[in-house]
């Protein structure tokens, strides 16, 4: 547990140090431009096709209907909160209709879709 201490430690002062250069490389820039859109998939397509028994689900799935219309509203208005705020609504109106009873992870998804 010390090494892991001192080795975090030694990658956070050679970043504040000076010793590293101040610039990243061409190709390690072009690389990061990639970051987001991996993480948000990450987080979204299991949030939407797999259910609490770790299923995936496409049938009686109120998460993807209400993902499709987050992503639609995002792309159509750019305005995070109306995206919340139709995929909150898309969840609750398919819930009520009787698909899916986990509505859980919707605020998570269509929060996420604009980012």
């Amino acid at each position: 547990m010390i090494i892991t201490g001192l080795l975090t430690f030694a990658m956070r002062f050679i970043m504040l140090s000076g010793v590293a250069p101040r610039s990243l490389p061409e190709s390690f820039k072009g690389a990061l431009d990639f970051i987001p859109i991996s993480v948000l998939t990450a987080i979204i397509v299991p949030a939407v096709f797999v259910d609490d028994s770790n299923n995936i689900v496409f049938l009686n799935n109120a998460h993807l209907p209400a993902a499709i219309a987050a992503v639609a509203t995002a792309i159509i208005s750019r305005s995070v909160v109306l995206t919340i705020g139709v995929g909150l609504s898309t969840i609750w109106l398919l819930t009520f209709l009787g698909f899916s009873e986990s509505s859980a992870n919707v605020a998570l998804i269509s929060s996420q879709i604009i980012f």
